[in-house]
């Protein structure tokens, strides 16, 4: 049996929201490809190279900072030039650049400069003979006339380097930095 047409075969009903959707698609699609939005996803994908060099780039800069600041600290050969040049001065002369570093800079500054100032009473008191492998050790062993008027301050003095060297959150202020490298600047003198 035959199936009868009676008439043209209806199309298929649409309702609102699928052209809505067909629309906004169709919006969408021609934005896309428009000039305008080339244009920005081209400035969006150059700012993120931009972006992506500037982290290679940071990042490079902070791990040279922290291998110099490794290697200050650890007390390598490699030392920035800067601290060297100390190393090969007289102890009267290398103590009065070191005091130069308690005038200006910052807390780090001046805690180096206490440092550095304990540092070559060390390598003063091993040049004269004073027997010990530290400027704790020397200093147990040297009698008080050895550095007379000053033996007490000293100790005080390479306490706070202690302190300084053993504990990261501790504190110095500018006058006590002075204060702490001319204790060590006249006990060169009383050597020397």
């Amino acid at each position: 049996m035959a199936i009868k047409t009676t008439g043209p075969i209806p199309e298929r009903v649409t309702n609102g929201n699928e052209n809505l959707i067909d629309n906004f698609f169709g919006f969408v699609d021609s934005l896309y490809f428009s000039k305008f939005f080339i244009a920005v996803q081209i400035i969006i994908a150059l700012y993120c190279l931009v972006l992506l060099f500037n982290i290679i780039y940071c990042s490079l800069k902070l791990s040279l900072f922290k291998n110099r600041v490794r290697q200050f600290v650890t007390g390598s050969q490699n030392k920035p030039e800067s601290y060297k040049s100390l190393e090969t001065l007289p102890e009267k002369v290398r103590i009065s650049e070191i005091y130069k570093k308690t005038v200006g800079g910052s807390q780090s500054d001046w805690k180096i400069a206490v440092i550095e100032a304990d540092k070559t009473l060390d390598q003063l008191l091993k040049q004269k003979g004073f027997n010990g492998s530290s400027l704790g050790e020397r200093l147990k062993n040297m009698v008080p006339a050895d550095l007379p008027e000053i033996y007490e301050e000293v100790w005080e003095a390479h306490k706070i380097r202690n302190r300084i060297v053993h504990e990261p959150d501790f504190e110095i202020s500018q006058n006590e930095a002075r204060q702490i490298v001319s204790i060590y600047d006249r006990a060169i003198k009383k050597i020397d």
